[in-house]
């Protein structure tokens, strides 16, 4: 019985002026993600149409590994400098980034392998569904960061709240990252760490494939040794089964945090940016200069001398006629009336509505963490939840201090500025009539003025040996800027006291309720950037924990040595098929191979058991039979096979149903009808005889790879140069197959 035509439809061809190394079509869409020799990833549709591209991020570094997400809407790629991107397919935004780092790795790449899994047939849950009541849609959206005040652009119609992508999750899905130190990483969505394993030989095995059994009850490893050694671990994550619900909870809840603290993150930059737009520092200098050709403190005297009494000295004249300049001062007091209220709107509208967004999603949290035989088994501890609400509102404390900050610091600057140009204006034209400076503007004005010369700074002279701690000389700084204190990273020069607060005064006078969890204490010392900082820690440190604990509770189940190859790094494809919850692996055992390898694994049985077929095409000698370039399998019951001629190499696109290969591999009878062939002990049939095996002669192409989606029926070869590819369109009916070969006869003729 010879093997059928295949029925497939070349779309399109190109040439490409990079060599491309990975292919990967995503499962719910046509779309087929391509990494190049420039380290350049690009997403094309079926008809090579191009969708986006991604540049590396630095010279000379490569993309390792490319990940689907189950829904296609975002991908993972890895970086030969370490990093993982996870990636907006719609408009390739990087919604997450992390580095990974080991202590034993040297300078070669660490993330070599990604694999996305899925949940398959389990319920279909909320992403809400650890809270009920439905709070969240009733606080107010997350408006875009203007283009004034930040990066963030009015068009983009971005879901903050979503940023990572994670709305529609209703399914779990984990994503593996195989590391070269012998470790692999597990998270939920791609973001929600929940175990960092390890394999057991991990300075010479290398992952070849992972999977998962459909209830996540066992992850299934596929690993190979130096010496060829093919091995099958099985690791027990019952706690991920038992517990999908809450791990999935957690999950969404995390994925949501993030992306508030990414919009944070976003806010906080902008209201740097609105800070160092201010001129101040500009003037700051000038006084400073100014100060340190004076005897000290004789800046501040000169200043509310001639405030009081309307007498400038010569130096001071000379120096707001020449230094500052009323064209100087009318900028100053516009630059900093603009920095003050984009600041104030940043706070107002963006920076205190995500606090109280990440507030209610932490106090949701803390009720998931109460539900002690639910969710405390994961890792979730109320102590530390309780802690990071805490810090949420020490940070908006800070915030509401900035905000009157800033409203006092624009009605100093105000009255400050005017005066200085009043003062200006009249030195320039003696005997101008201007109106006079109100009681209130004075007392800022002094206010201002006599805390204007700051201390002196001390300047060694780097000649001077270290043991001399006599300075050669001071500088003197004049400080104008009480708002700019709490945009750095660093405790304030001058903070608010606490005396002045009632509140703080009665917390003050009774510790007990000052030490009470409920109450939420303001750091005085602290700038909003360091509350920033310390809000961050907390909230990481609540997720820490489930990923140490979760982890800890998945154990390796059992090691299953399937055979040796001669090549360390074999091809091979595993999946575990639904249909007859087999384990399903194929992989070329050697270079230049006329065979592949077919094992079966069930994994259900006490000591696992192994069905294992070799397929070979047409003969085992390689000038007679096919060799076997490359293999994926395509669905749960079908594997597709990439081959070359033995006389001129042309490629062969083969597809083959498992069952039939099963089949064989049970009864003596049929496999005896392929022209079996035992050898060693091992058995090999002719795969261009097995019922239902379909074959198609690809016409000018000599292959090194390809890629399918079963999903889609689509596919996409490779040429040997690694320049040209091809996608076809798979199980197309045979009058469309036909048409297309006459449009391709037709174009030669032409």
């Amino acid at each position: 019985m010879a093997a059928n035509t295949y029925a497939m439809r070349q779309m399109e061809e190109r040439h490409m002026a990079t060599k491309v190394d990975l292919m990967v079509w995503s499962q719910k869409m046509d779309l087929l993600a391509i990494t190049n020799a420039k380290g350049e990833v690009s997403l094309h549709r079926l008809s090579w149409q191009k969708v986006w591209s991604l540049s590396p991020p630095g010279d000379g570094i490569l993309a390792t590994g490319i990940a689907w997400r189950s829904d296609g809407k975002v991908i993972a790629i890895s970086y030969s400098n370490n990093e993982l991107f996870l990636v907006n397919v719609e408009n390739k935004d990087i919604i997450d980034k992390r580095t990974y780092s080991s202590p034993t790795s040297e300078d070669s790449p660490l993330i070599y392998f990604l694999c996305w899994l899925e949940e398959r047939g389990g319920p279909k849950r909320s992403n809400n569904e650890a809270s009920q009541n439905g709070a969240d849609n009733y606080l107010p959206k997350l408006p875009p960061i203007s283009r004034t005040f930040g990066s963030i652009t009015e068009e983009n119609n971005e879901v903050y709240e979503d940023m990572k992508k994670i709305d529609d999750q209703h399914e779990l899905n984990l994503l593996v990252v195989g590391l070269a130190d012998g470790r692999f990483d597990l998270s939920v969505f791609g973001l929600f760490g929940v175990g960092l394993l390890s394999i057991p030989e991990p300075k010479t095995d290398r992952i070849l494939a992972v999977d998962v059994a459909p209830d996540l009850a066992r992850l299934f490893v596929l690993v190979t040794s130096e010496n060829g050694e093919i091995k099958l671990l099985a690791y027990s994550t019952s706690i991920i089964a038992k517990y999908c619900s809450e791990i999935h909870a957690l999950g969404c809840k995390y994925g949501h945090i993030m992306s508030l603290l990414d919009y944070l993150e976003n806010t906080m930059q902008a209201i740097t940016e609105a800070c160092e737009n201010m001129l101040l520092s500009e003037m700051e200098s000038k006084l400073s200069q100014y100060a340190d050709s004076m005897p000290k403190g004789s800046v501040s005297a000169d200043f509310l001398e001639l405030l009081m009494f309307g007498v400038a000295s010569d130096t001071l004249e000379a120096f707001l006629l020449q230094e500052l300049t009323d064209k100087g001062i009318k900028k100053l007091s516009h630059s900093m009336e603009l920095s003050h209220s984009n600041i104030q709107k940043l706070i107002l509208k963006h920076l205190q509505p995500v606090g109280q967004k990440i507030a209610f999603h932490l106090s949701d949290l803390r009720g998931m963490s109460r539900l002690m035989e639910r969710f405390q088994v994961v890792g979730i501890e109320e102590e530390a939840v309780s802690r990071s609400f805490r810090e949420n509102g020490s940070f908006l404390v800070k915030a509401s201090e900035v905000i009157g900050v800033t409203d006092m610091s624009l009605k100093k600057y105000k009255a400050l500025f005017k005066w200085l140009y009043d003062v200006i204006m009249r030195l320039i034209e003696e005997g101008l009539s201007l109106p006079g400076v109100s009681e209130q503007d004075t007392a800022f004005i002094a206010d201002y003025l006599y805390s204007l010369e700051g201390n002196a700074e001390e300047e060694s002279d780097p000649n001077t040996p270290s043991s001399d701690p006599k300075p050669v000389s001071q500088k003197k700084r004049c400080y104008l800027d009480l708002l700019g204190q709490y945009i750095i990273d660093s405790e304030l020069s001058d903070p608010v006291p606490s005396e002045a607060n009632p509140w703080e005064k009665f917390l003050s006078d009774n510790p007990c309720i000052a030490d009470h969890p409920s109450v939420i204490p303001r750091y005085t010392n602290l700038s909003l950037v360091q509350q920033h900082k310390r809000l961050k820690t907390a909230i990481s440190n609540v997720f820490d924990r489930p990923k140490a604990m979760i982890g800890q509770k998945i154990c390796l189940e059992e090691v299953i040595k399937l055979m040796s190859v001669t090549v360390p790094n074999p091809k091979a494809s595993m999946r575990f098929a639904d249909s007859t919850n087999h384990l399903v692996i194929a992989f070329i055992p050697q270079p230049n191979s006329t065979y592949f390898t077919h094992i079966s694994v069930d994994v259900n049985q006490a000591a696992a058991a192994t069905n294992k077929m070799n397929v070979y095409f047409k003969g085992m000698d390689c000038n007679v039979g096919y060799t076997t370039v490359d293999l994926q399998l395509f669905n749960d019951s079908a594997l597709s096979v990439l081959l070359s001629e033995p006389a001129d190499g042309a490629a062969v696109f083969a597809q083959i149903q498992l069952k039939r290969i099963d089949e064989a591999s049970r009864s003596a009878a049929i496999a005896s009808q392929m022209r079996l062939i035992d050898q060693d002990g091992d058995k090999y049939i002719d795969g261009c005889l097995l019922p239902d095996c379909r074959m198609k002669s690809l016409d000018n192409m000599r292959a090194s790879r390809l890629a399918v989606s079963g999903g889609r029926k689509v596919a996409v070869i490779l040429s040997e140069n690694t320049h040209k590819v091809r996608t076809y369109e798979l199980e197309v009916e045979e009058d469309e197959e036909e048409e297309e070969l006459e449009t391709t006869r037709s174009s030669t003729d032409t």
